[in-house]
């Protein structure tokens, strides 16, 4: 079969697969000739991955570009994307799901991924038909909320995580909250270094005879190499022949930010210390074949990097397969490596300690031939052909178990990922006055205040809640938003909608949204009640306001009309409800006729929030009314509503950010819950009204959005706080957990448990 493919400057090409391989593989990184450890990495693993398995097997990789030209990749990489490009990473995934690839192994650190912190990253995954092994190349043990985020989001798509050190593997446990049989550790792969004898490379680079000492990689402020430099001049004393290579250029990101000043720096502070004939500085990224002979010539290798928080090290790896007396700082991946003493550790920028060991190690020559026959013995289980050997296990039981369960998964859609009613984060913003609007992260702001829009949501929510599941914790907060709904009611029956903490009034009339909304809470609690003797007061409420549904906007009266039909179901024979209704259906069917057309069937010129509701609200009227004119423009604008809110198949709201005006081009961000909640809701209206099953997958599918089945691949609901993330951005999720998006995430659940309940019934 054919499949269509790309080349490295990204235009199409044809691949051939002549029949079903033994297995297939997709790489997903950076890869040389691109400069970085994790393009080293990835190319050394998947050349290893492919040596393992043979001709009858696929191995390809997925290359990501940091500049706009590219590199002129191998054959092996099939497919290349733009860093900073989130469409490539969808269409990578569909490259990869067209591939017939049974496995996808990803390379994942936060700075090679476009996004807040490479959260682009999850796009692909997300969007990914086939199982995922995800190799983590850092762990971090204080990460922010959003790179916690992004590991835990990998971690509930991918079948495996890899790390290379124990230490990951208790951190990603402890601080991840990762499942202990979801992570492997294997070790860090190296070259097969065939022999200790360094004889012979001392010659090639003519340094036979000299005592040499090795660090390389790419070069930036935090690898210390002063540190060795200040240890030098006393020994060289000691020592005429001692030579010190610093091997490798400067690292990219580095040199685009501030040049060569590091380099500079270290070269004038060797002129500084008069060591000019005994440091060497090769400013090039060797290929393999050099940097193994300059291994083997080396006598002691030295990482005197500055910073603990390294979890793991490609260079470091390197010499112990070399078999190098190694003499390092002790950051994480060091101190786990070298243990039992399979080198010297140092403190951080501590020159004299570093001094003292190197005289120790050079003027001994059996401790420094012990030292290199013992990392040499442990460096052997780390070799390439091994650790390939490894992960060919991992992908071939994480593919079969994949195609197990999809022959064997019966869940219903209504309950994948469906997580606990828990109102733990919306007791937290709420006082004894009412829900506080906004958050700062999740700690309630108060300099924001009140506002009569969430708290009447708030009001339906627990009102609901309480009605559906029994929730203690919604009876208890019932009373404080009714409450506040009551007294942000003016005499003439219109409400405020804005006090400050100190309960001043801000406004002395509030939104036609904010109205509409007090109505629909005040019909809900009408027609549910949680006492009895809230019913009183609320119809009170309700008539107090009915005569303003008239001057209501679009959104106001749609607003109004599911209050409206909640009263109705309680109270069927009221004419005037019944009337009043009707009127407001048919002004949101005048807007219809007047606006739409084939290609824009919608009710005004622009696509803005809260979408849903509009159809939701003819939804309901025709349940009431039994008008089939109200069920067409109903499904007719929600199939439209659907559209604007689908790319590539996958759910993704419009966003405030310019909205979507008729004949212009959609915002994708920022996207924002209540938007996804009104289309869960409006999709569980068209359920019931039709009884059409197709409804339930979409309503699902809506709700996904929350769990992270949108365009970031990021979950916005946080299963540790009960908070729901007040919108997607381009950048990822925000980190503030505010009122409105709380409540809007669980009226979405309830409505998602409550079909569930209906079909358990059924």
């Amino acid at each position: 079969m054919e499949q269509a493919g790309c080349n490295p400057q990204g235009y199409r090409v044809k691949l051939t697969y002549m029949s079903k391989p033994a297995l297939n593989i997709a790489f997903v990184g950076n890869y040389v000739p691109r400069i970085c450890g994790i393009a080293t990495f990835t190319t050394d693993l998947c050349e290893a991955t492919a040596k393992q398995l043979g001709r009858r097997s696929n191995v390809f990789a997925v290359a990501v570009n940091d500049t706009a030209e590219g590199y002129p990749y191998p054959s092996r990489v099939e497919f290349t994307l733009q860093r900073n490009q989130q469409v490539d990473y969808y269409e990578a995934a569909n490259f990869i799901n067209a591939s017939n690839a049974d496995v996808v192994c990803v390379q994942h650190e936060y700075g090679i991924y476009g996004g807040w912190d490479g959260v682009y990253i999850l796009s692909l995954i997300g969007s990914l038909s086939v199982p995922v092994v995800v190799v983590l190349h850092t762990v971090l043990k204080t990460p922010t909320p959003n790179q916690k985020k992004i590991i835990q989001e990998m971690a509930q798509r991918a079948s495996r995580l890899i790390v290379m050190s124990e230490l990951a593997v208790e951190l990603l446990q402890e601080v991840y909250a990762v499942p202990a049989e979801k992570v492997k550790m294997l070790y860090h792969g190296t070259p097969d270094f065939t022999s200790l004898d360094n004889s012979h490379y001392k010659k090639r680079f003519q340094v036979e005879g000299n005592q040499t000492l090795l660090t390389f990689g790419l070069l930036s402020p935090n690898k210390g190499i002063e540190t060795v430099i200040k240890a030098l001049p006393k020994l060289v004393q000691e020592f005429p022949k001692l030579i010190y290579v610093v091997l490798g250029k400067t690292h990219p990101n580095v040199l685009k930010e501030y040049g060569e000043k590091y380099r500079t720096e270290l070269v004038a502070l060797v002129e500084e210390l008069g060591l000019h004939e005994h440091v060497i500085f090769d400013d090039r990224f060797v290929n393999l074949e050099e940097l193994y002979a300059w291994l083997m010539a080396a006598d002691i290798y030295i990482t005197p990097y500055l910073n603990e928080a390294q979890i793991v090290s490609g260079t470091l790896s390197y010499a112990i397969g070399a078999g190098n007396a190694i003499i390092s700082t002790p950051y994480w991946y060091a101190k786990e490596i070298l243990a039992d003493g399979r080198g010297r550790l140092i403190n951080f920028g501590d020159s004299e300690a570093l001094s003292s060991v190197l005289r120790d190690l050079l003027s001994d020559k059996s401790k420094l031939t012990a030292l290199r026959a013992k990392t040499y013995k442990f460096g052997r289980q780390m070799r390439w052909e091994i650790v390939a050997e490894k992960y060919l296990g991992i992908f071939k039981k994480t593919a079969a178990t994949a195609g197990k369960r999809s022959l064997t998964l019966k869940t219903p859609a209504l309950l994948l990922r469906l997580p606990p009613l828990d109102l733990g984060h919306l007791k937290r913003l709420t006082d004894d006055t009412g829900l506080i609007q906004h958050a700062k992260y999740i700690v309630p702001d108060r300099h924001t205040g009140y506002c009569l829009d969430d708290n009447s949501r708030a009001l339906m929510l627990c009102s609901w809640a309480y009605f559906l599941v029994q929730s203690d914790d919604a009876k208890e907060l019932i009373s404080t938003y009714f409450s506040f709904t009551h007294f942000m009611q003016n005499p003439d029956g219109h409400f405020r909608n804005f006090i400050d903490y100190q309960r001043h009034f801000l406004d002395e009339t509030g939104s036609d949204d904010a109205c509409g909304r007090a109505l629909w809470a005040l019909g809900f609690i009408i027609w549910r009640p949680p006492r009895n003797a809230y019913r009183s007061l609320a119809r009170e409420c309700f008539f107090k306001a009915l005569p303003h549904v008239r001057g209501l906007n679009l959104r106001g009266k749609a607003l109004a009309m599911l209050g409206l039909t909640a009263y109705l179901r309680c109270y069927q024979g009221d004419e005037s409800c019944t009337a009043l209704l009707r009127e407001c259906a048919d002004y949101l069917l005048s807007l219809y006729k007047e606006v739409s057309a084939d290609d824009w069937r919608w009710f005004e010129d622009i696509i803005c929030y809260d979408n849903g509701i509009i159809p939701m609200a003819l939804f309901q009227t025709y349940d009431i009314l039994r008008d089939d004119k109200y069920l067409k423009v109903a499904k007719e604008t929600l199939d439209f509503l659907e559209k604007a809110t689908s790319i590539n198949g996958r759910f993704s709201l419009v966003g405030s950010r310019g909205w979507y005006k008729r004949g212009g081009e959609r915002a994708q961000y920022d996207q924002q819950p209540i938007d996804a909640t009104a289309m869960v809701l409006a999709y569980q209206s068209a359920y019931r009204a039709t009884q059409d099953k197709k409804y339930l997958k979409k309503m699902r599918r809506a709700f996904g959005w929350f769990l992270g089945e949108n365009d970031m691949g990021m979950s916005l609901y946080d299963h540790e706080t009960k908070g729901c993330a007040d919108g997607l951005m381009p950048e990822g999720v925000s980190l503030n957990q505010g009122g409105e998006s709380t409540v809007s995430f669980l009226m979405a659940l309830l409505a998602m448990i409550e079909e569930h309940e209906i079909a358990s019934v059924a």
